[in-house]
């Protein structure tokens, strides 16, 4: 039952898309959190709808950036509790959320650090150290320093951001992936049952879709010598012709596109590869495979974050011969493929549980609550960040909003 006084507003870059992207389901899973603790929820986006987009049942709303009509309806909505979905959405309506509301708890939602990601596909393409300090960085910083409160994805990127940028504990809150109820193993096919190896991941996001060239250029040709017949299966929503090209149905790698119901179709493989080489955050394909009782191969970046290096019953690498052989030994090895099936139920059961994380998310928020002016008294960085000098995301927006005006005739 919603408590009349606890409202909560996620303003969001993209409409949800659960069956899309696994950030769509874990937007999801965060807004039914709020709602079973009596927030009347609501979505807004200046995104355009999609055939994709979820039926959410919550309140959602049209909204325009550079446009003052959110002034007038964001006041008249009041929420207690505004998400932003990622830092863009903190620059384009933060300031006026806090001109327009400003007892709300602000809430910044990462999905991923955005700027660890840019820094780690910039290392890779220029073979350069890695770069931490990037523009990129000085504006998810500056939007984290804004807001109330920053939920991280990854304790990787809780433990950075404290040793690197400096932020403090109370102001960063670790919420993982939220697994309400475990897979029952005798319940899912088995070794015997299952046959060819999955990959599966949005295209939108840049690093699926290199891991999917270079599976297809250094890793496929190694590893359909070690598995003749063994086909690979490629799935993931918005593949565009680029994508489709690397399909090679001679060998048995084929790009299939968008598939409705995730856990069905990994179950039906007997491994799920997610070769990735740069990203951040922690990876839904691989939870989805865990889910689906699908043992998954990755390398060092993607098992970040995940479970730690020790607990993936085989050597974690980004050499394609290595990543090649390890497959092969996890699909040809009934012993082997088990190991790692376990190994990832037990990740799941040790770092996702929703009952592990669920109250203590609420009951951050409500802490905060109970004492907004103490905690934003603490605040130094937001109160020299909400000085004229330092509002450049408002002016600017400012600016365009005059700019496309008619003018008076």
């Amino acid at each position: 039952m919603n408590t009349p006084d606890k409202r909560a507003l996620l303003l969001a870059k993209h409409w949800p898309e659960p069956a899309s992207t696994a950030a769509g389901r874990r937007t999801l899973d965060i807004l039914d959190l709020l709602a079973e603790a009596g927030y009347r929820v609501d979505i807004a986006s200046p995104a355009q709808p999609t055939p994709f987009q979820a039926k959410t049942g919550y309140g959602e709303h049209q909204v325009a950036v550079n446009d003052s009509t959110f002034d007038h309806w964001v006041r008249a909505l009041d929420p207690t509790l505004v998400i932003y979905d990622r830092f863009m959405m903190e620059e384009q309506f933060g300031w006026r959320v806090r001109e327009q509301c400003p007892r709300a708890i602000t809430l910044l939602d990462t999905s991923d650090f955005h700027s660890l990601r840019e820094a780690r596909h910039q290392a890779l393409k220029s073979g350069q150290p890695l770069n931490l300090y990037n523009a990129t960085a000085e504006r998810e910083i500056a939007a984290m320093a804004r807001c109330d409160l920053t939920m991280m994805i990854s304790k990787v990127e809780v433990e950075l951001l404290k040793e690197h940028f400096c932020l403090p504990d109370w102001q960063l809150h670790y919420l993982p992936f939220l697994v309400r109820e475990l897979p029952d193993p005798t319940l899912l096919p088995g070794f015997d049952e299952r046959q060819h190896l999955a990959m599966i991941g949005g295209f939108k996001h840049a690093p699926n879709r290199d891991a999917t060239a270079w599976f297809a250029q250094e890793i496929w040709p190694q590893l359909h010598s070690l598995l003749p017949g063994v086909e690979c299966h490629i799935y993931g929503a918005y593949s565009d012709h680029a994508i489709h090209r690397l399909s090679d149905p001679a060998t048995g790698l084929r790009v299939i596109g968008r598939t409705e119901d995730v856990l069905a179709t990994l179950a039906r493989y007997r491994l799920n590869l997610a070769p990735l080489r740069f990203g951040a955050g922690q990876k839904g394909k691989i939870l989805d495979g865990w889910l689906s009782g699908t043992p998954a191969v990755t390398t060092p970046v993607g098992a970040e974050s995940m479970a730690p290096e020790d607990a993936w019953s085989y050597p974690l690498s980004d050499a394609p011969e290595q990543f090649a052989q390890t497959t092969a030994r996890l699909y040809q090895n009934r012993t082997a493929w088990l190991s790692a099936r376990d190994a990832g139920l037990r990740a799941l059961a040790s770092g996702f549980s929703y009952a592990d994380h669920a109250a203590a998310f609420i009951a951050r928020l409500e802490g905060i609550a109970t004492d907004l002016e103490g905690h934003r008294n603490r605040q130094i960085w937001r109160r020299i960040l909400d000085r004229t000098e330092h509002r450049a995301e408002e002016f600017m927006s400012r600016w365009i909003e005059a700019k496309n005006k008619p003018a008076d005739t």
